[in-house]
């Protein structure tokens, strides 16, 4: 493992994800552990380390909590599946893919999606201050400081569709009471680039912030890299809300 990458894995991921836990990965209500196997046989164990603590991250959260093991799978390569019937609000499709091995039954991870997180991770080691400010963001918004913030504060944590900064710090309380949820830390394969009414794909750094709703499904809410700090994004700035795709811009 690099120093870059080690930088990485304790102060983003979190140390005790990255150390002295091998390939494993938790998840439903009981944190039950299953093992993980990679297609790819040639990945390097730093970035299998780094691949299951995110995947850990996203299991960790309400909705892997509501993620359950069943027997059977569509594809006959696989003996069993993990079933959410709600859509994953980190990426879709997130690994549910299940094996027999040696050590018994194992989440199986694709090519595709190992290198897709091969490219995200190096996007993030090289961006490793904003993926940690976003951290950070999540943390304050679900802690009860962020509903008491000043109204002037108002255009640090929000990039609206239609409203002027002092328009926004005269509703600063309504905003507040809206954007007031508990979200989950984003994965790492949402972070990217994406081209925007007022900036170039380049200027516009996206990640997707999970969280629940009081109707017990799970969607991502859009944050922004924006005059150097995480804000939220306006959804209304999105045509179509339902394809959040980033490009591989780096």
């Amino acid at each position: 493992m690099t120093t870059k990458q080690a930088f990485f894995c304790a102060s983003i991921l979190g140390t005790a994800l990255c150390h002295g836990q091998g390939n494993i990965v938790y998840y439903g209500v009981n944190s039950n552990a299953l093992n993980v196997v990679f297609e790819d046989t040639n990945l390097s164990v730093s970035n299998q380390t780094l691949i299951v603590a995110d995947l850990n991250r996203c299991l960790q959260s309400g909705w892997g909590k509501e993620m359950e093991f069943k027997m059977g799978n569509d594809d006959p390569a696989f003996v069993a599946h993990l079933f959410n019937w709600s859509r994953s609000p980190y990426y879709d499709p997130f690994p549910k893919n299940i094996i027999n091995t040696p050590d018994g039954h194992a989440l199986h991870i694709s090519q595709g999606i190992s290198d897709a997180y091969i490219d995200r991770l190096a996007f993030a080691a090289a961006h490793s201050n904003i993926v940690a400010a976003a951290y950070e963001f999540v943390a304050f918004v679900n802690s009860t400081n962020f509903p008491s913030i000043p109204a002037n504060d108002m255009p640090n944590y929000l990039v609206p569709k239609n409203l002027s900064d002092a328009e926004m710090i005269a509703s600063a309380q309504n905003l507040i009471t809206a954007l007031t949820s508990t979200y989950d830390p984003p994965s790492i394969l949402s972070f990217g680039y994406r081209e925007f009414e007022f900036g170039s794909a380049t200027s516009n750094l996206f990640t997707a912030l999970p969280k629940s709703t009081s109707f017990g499904f799970f969607n991502s809410v859009p944050a922004i890299w924006h005059d150097e700090r995480w804000k939220f994004i306006d959804i209304r700035w999105f045509i179509d809300l339902s394809n959040l795709n980033f490009e591989e811009n780096e």
